[in-house]
């Protein structure tokens, strides 16, 4: 189409119709706009299509499969909506969306970036063969084409044991690449049981899309074992059991937690040799946990000699001779649990702790606190017991303790505080009992809180899902006070955060949860993991301690500051909504376009401008609308608008951006057309802010505004009539008719064609002689001759109205000492709307 035609219609777009602000589309190479969605990446092998389709449509939508590295199929091509299927290799699968317009054909494309599970993915085969002694193996991994790989381990003794994940003594040559040597780093004397989980992960280049697969590395244990070959204890009252340890530089193994290397499933046997024990007694090998041994049967103080001889593929070794004395009976543990001492509780950390929490109004006195405990009855009354102040202390240092009830069961530790009085933290004692031949220790707290527990709260999470697979969600954690408020804050005490489901979408596999080690009070955040479907998973999260056994000490630490340690959180999982902000478009010769975003749902789009032409500032009509409008696109060049989805919670964000090249020339842009009516005349001025291959301007008039007759012309005054300036023009009808005159201006390009401006009406009648004076004038003007129901209206040349107001039967005057030296127009309009117009001057 030629531009002038083009020209022309925008010139009426701006000029002659300023109530039509839609866009333009008329010389569009269609006059519809389809949009084939965001593009998006899935972990799997099928996808849903999704498009969108404005303007003037016919025919039904068409989809079509356009390259990729496997061929798909497409459910319903002739839907706007459809599934796909078969995308099983990795990569970029291209679909376009065509549609029948009233004019031409629109179409759009989107790309599907599929990461289905690779079938030649894999961690290697098991390796259980070889000695921890050689200690080194080659992995058989396979890295797939399109993803990169990372190694970790696992102990499997220690995620047995403990429910911890630790590597200990193991390594990789590269944790990076699909056949690294996997090693451990002490092969003789393997500080661990040397068998692991070795994972490997891989993940799609762009970062959305893991895999993992497993093997095992059991190495098989050395057998040279390094005992210490004499021992003296005391044997605890009742128990059978007895255990020694290894020397440090011994090699560990567990012979007793499935898939460990030293079970005898995996190919390891001990052998307990008894030379001696003492009449009675029945020892026999239990179990090996690292580097301590368990014995069975040593029920008899006494003398026992014996070896161990361990047996795998990997050698035989017998120990040396190995004495074990049970010298006496260790005395029972003392019980801080009293009745009438309700005050004290036990377990505090471990074992046969006991401890008191106290609120900090107790911080500051100087008052001594008492802790009782008795004598267990199996040991008699003369057993020693003595209390002496270990670990950290408190700042203001250690108190001073005394014991009294000696020779009787009921023993009471009165503890003095240091000068200054009490303090905030965390007090610990040593209790020591002695029968004169053995001892048993044990721990005692005095816990003074700081009162300042926030209530645990942990915010709702929003999270985004692929489409397929699991996800993990970080959750932070309440702020750590323990070992914050000072060192000795709550020492040695250890509860966890658990969490338990409320309520999860349907369908969804059990959440998994990291262990417990790496989720207590001290910890700053944890994993959520397995999340598999999209929804809301509800949760509740409270401390505990590790035990039931374990004393309410975190409930009274709450219950001091008036705050709860449960709360209740929301994970979101949200599916993406990915941003496609329809096709680009050259040869547009429109300055309003069509944007048309895919439908955000229930997530929320914005569009916002790019880039733009210098000097031009694009309006969009409705930034949070997926299909709305962009106009003032004025100038040739490029315009790029960027469509951005966010999902309903947050969790999901993306966006698109279309470019729009204006190519036509742009027409000749009319800021302003105005006629006053002048002693008689009717003076024409009009501005432009721009023309684009103007010739000029025809001026013509009408008595009816049905016929015009052409009554001058004023030829362009830019040049070769191009102007991106602000050109100001004027033409004087000095014989306008009685009556109504209607003028308008026609635009003529270089080549002809033409457009023209807004109509406007100046009325002509003969009213009574109006009398202006002075003329010129200074300050104030005075009109005579008026009948007192007249308009007085003031004009500058521009025809802008300075002054109006009605007239009055005497007196009428105007001000116009603001005003500035010049050209000025007085308009008389009367009740019959007869108009007479006076030329002012203003010195």
């Amino acid at each position: 189409m030629h531009t002038s035609m083009i020209k022309r219609n925008i010139f009426k777009l701006i000029i002659l119709i300023p109530l039509l602000c839609c866009g333009y589309l008329k010389n569009y190479a269609q006059d519809c706009t389809v949009n084939a969605g965001g593009n998006s990446i899935i972990c799997g092998s099928a996808a849903t299509l999704s498009g969108g389709v404005a303007g003037n449509t016919t025919g039904t939508p068409l989809w079509t499969f356009i390259s990729g590295p496997a061929t798909p199929v497409i459910a319903t091509p002739n839907a706007l909506t459809t599934n796909v299927t078969g995308m099983t290799v990795d990569g970029n699968y291209l679909f376009q969306l065509s549609h029948p317009c009233g004019t031409g054909t629109a179409t759009s494309q989107v790309t599907i970036t599929a990461h289905p599970r690779p079938a030649s993915f894999t961690a290697g085969t098991d390796i259980t063969t070889i000695c921890a002694t050689t200690g080194t193996t080659p992995l058989a991994g396979v890295i797939p084409a399109g993803f990169t790989g990372q190694w970790r381990s696992v102990n499997i003794f220690n995620l047995a044991r403990f429910n911890t994940q630790v590597s200990t003594n193991s390594q990789f040559s590269s944790t990076t690449v699909a056949n690294p040597t996997f090693s451990l780093i002490n092969k003789s004397n393997h500080e661990i049981d040397p068998a692991y989980y070795a994972i490997l992960k891989i993940t799609s280049l762009d970062g959305n899309c893991s895999y993992e697969d497993t093997t095992i590395v059991r190495f098989v244990p050395n057998p040279q074992i390094v005992v210490v070959t004499n021992w003296t204890k005391c044997r605890t009252s009742g128990d059978t059991r007895g255990w020694i340890d290894n020397q440090s530089t011994s090699p560990a193994f567990s012979t007793s937690y499935a898939g460990s290397a030293g079970t005898p499933a995996s190919g390891t046997n001990v052998i307990l040799n008894v030379n001696s024990q003492p009449s009675g007694a029945s020892m026999s090998f239990d179990y090996i946990e690292s580097r301590r041994i368990y014995f069975n049967g040593m029920n008899v103080d006494g003398t026992y000699t014996f070896s161990l001889t361990i047996t795998n593929s990997c050698g035989t070794y017998t120990t040396p001779l190995i004495t074990f004395t049970y010298s006496g009976t260790t005395p029972e543990p003392v019980s801080f649990t009293l009745a009438s001492q309700p005050e004290q509780w036990q377990i505090y950390d471990g074992g046969n702790s006991g401890g008191e929490l106290h609120c900090s109004s107790m911080a500051g006195t100087t008052t001594p606190e008492n802790f009782y405990f008795t004598i267990n009855p199996a040991d008699p009354p003369t057993v020693i017991t003595t209390v002496t102040p270990s670990g950290i202390q408190p700042p203001g240092g250690a108190p001073t303790v005394s014991v009294a009830g000696a020779g009787t069961y009921d023993r009471v530790a009165t503890v003095t505080p240091p000068s200054g009085g009490w303090r905030v933290g965390t007090y610990k004692f040593t209790v020591i009992t002695s029968n004169g031949s053995c001892t048993r220790n044990q721990s005692y707290y005095i816990h003074i809180s700081d009162g300042n527990r926030a209530n645990v709260v942990v915010p709702d999470q929003s999270v985004c899902y692929p489409g397929t697979g699991a996800i993990s969600a970080t959750i932070p954690l309440p702020a750590v006070y323990k070992g914050v408020v000072n060192s000795s804050y709550l020492q040695d005490y250890d509860p966890n955060y658990t969490f338990s489901v409320i309520s999860m979408p349907s369908g969804a596999a059990n959440p998994t949860y990291t262990s417990a080690n790496l989720r207590n009070i001290s910890s700053t955040s944890t994993q959520i993991s397995n999340l598999n479907r999209t929804g809301d998973y509800v949760f509740r999260i409270t401390l505990a301690n590790y035990t039931s056994s374990v004393g309410p000490f975190f409930a009274a630490e709450y219950a001091c500051s008036g705050t709860s340690y449960v709360d209740t959180f929301t994970i979101h999982v949200e599916n993406p909504v990915n941003a496609n902000a329809g096709s680009d478009q050259t040869g547009v010769c429109s300055q309003t376009v069509n944007l048309l975003g895919n439908n955000p749902g229930a997530g929320t789009g914005t569009w916002q401008l790019v880039s733009a032409p210098p000097a031009t500032s694009p309006v969009i009509t409705a930034p949070n609308s997926f299909s709305t409008t962009a106009t003032n696109l004025n100038a040739i060049g490029e315009y790029r608008f960027k469509w951005s989805i966010t999902s309903p919670m947050g969790g999901c964000m993306s966006n698109a951006e279309v470019s729009y090249f204006v190519t036509c020339a742009l027409p000749v842009r009319l800021s302003a057309f105005n006629a006053i009516p002048l002693n008689g005349l009717s003076h024409l001025k009009w501005m432009t802010s721009s023309e684009q291959h103007n010739k000029g301007f025809d001026i013509e008039r009408s008595t009816d505004g049905k016929s015009w007759n052409k009554i001058g012309f004023v030829p362009t005054k830019a040049y070769a009539g191009n102007s991106s300036q602000g050109l100001n023009y004027e033409y004087i009808d000095a014989a306008p008719i009685n009556g109504a005159n209607y003028y308008r201006l026609k635009q003529t390009d270089l080549d002809g064609l033409a457009e023209y401006s807004p109509v406007r009406i100046l009325r002509y009648e003969t009213i009574n002689a109006i009398t202006i004076h002075p003329n010129p004038a200074k300050e104030k003007v005075n009109l005579s001759g008026l009948q007192g129901n007249e308009t007085i209206t003031l004009y500058d040349v521009m025809g802008r109205t300075l002054i109006s107001q009605k007239a009055i039967n005497t007196g009428n005057t105007l001000d116009v000492k603001q005003l500035e030296p010049g050209v000025y127009y007085i308009g008389i309009t009367s009740n019959e709307g007869k108009l007479s117009t006076y030329k002012l001057l203003k010195h």
